[in-house]
């Protein structure tokens, strides 16, 4: 009698661990096998003869139980730290990081670090959505659609996330409003050109394209000494700009010319 008691007392333990095995909350572990080998991740179900394990990534996986040496048991909060990593180091992925991070801190609120690595990782992405928006813009000017891309850096400036990337912006829209102006110049849209001469100084005075355009501009009204100033102030900031060197070398003809003329009687 007292054996066949023990005898069912055994079996309704072990039925009892293999359900508390599957019901039990989830948690993050590594399991080791021979030769140091590893699996990161989480048990999803233990039973006595294997053991089901989510990877990092996201598959399962399920294992003898024999094969395994030891198992390092975590909080799953650590496990969903590891995931975020996981996604950030392997796969450039942030927005799977940012969701663990974020299942992190609901487990455990108010934690320091993992509030700071999801504010990491909204920079990150601040940061790349600015810098996307900077090469869209460089595109639309490429193309000669320099509204277009002055809209684009208007728009991007008031979230730059960061001073280099400010500064960048300034420096470029200065120069796509020194090429508009170029633009209207050269279509005889002398009021046009001068406005967009003065929203690029007030971006940035030193602009390169700046200096070119109102070298252009005293050049085609004679003002020899003016474009020459201008000119040199470019050279100095852009020596690349294309004609700039063959437009100084002739004001700078010009200014010869003028200096060595017989004075009239």
């Amino acid at each position: 009698m007292k054996g066949r008691l023990f005898s069912m007392l055994k079996s309704i333990l072990t039925i009892f661990f293999a359900f508390a095995c599957l019901c039990s909350p989830a948690f993050a572990d590594v399991i080791w096998f021979s030769n140091n080998n590893r699996l990161d991740g989480h048990v999803v179900r233990r039973s006595p003869s294997d053991t089901n394990f989510k990877l990092l990534n996201g598959s399962n996986v399920t294992v003898e139980n024999p094969d395994i040496t030891r198992t390092d048991a975590e909080p799953y909060v650590v496990y969903l730290l590891k995931r975020g990593e996981h996604y950030l180091k392997n796969y450039d992925d942030p927005e799977r990081a940012l969701r663990s991070f974020q299942e992190a801190l609901r487990l455990k609120p108010g934690d320091p670090f993992i509030q700071e690595r999801i504010d990491w990782v909204l920079l990150s992405q601040r940061i790349q959505r600015c810098k996307d928006g900077i090469e869209e813009a460089r595109e639309k000017a490429r193309l000669g659609n320099f509204q277009e891309s002055i809209d684009i850096y208007e728009k991007l400036l008031p979230t730059a996330p960061r001073d280099e990337l400010a500064r960048t912006i300034k420096r470029e829209v200065a120069e796509t409003y020194a090429q508009l102006a170029y633009k209207f110049f050269d279509h005889s849209y002398f009021i046009g050109a001068e406005q967009m001469l003065r929203k690029a100084e007030e971006y940035n005075p030193n602009s390169p394209m700046l200096h070119f355009v109102l070298g252009r501009i005293y050049h085609m009204n004679g003002d020899y000494k003016g474009a020459e100033r201008e000119y040199t102030m470019a050279m100095d900031l852009a020596p690349d700009i294309p004609k700039l060197s063959v437009y100084l070398a002739d004001v700078r003809k010009e200014l010869r010319f003028i200096q060595n003329a017989p004075i009239e009687q």
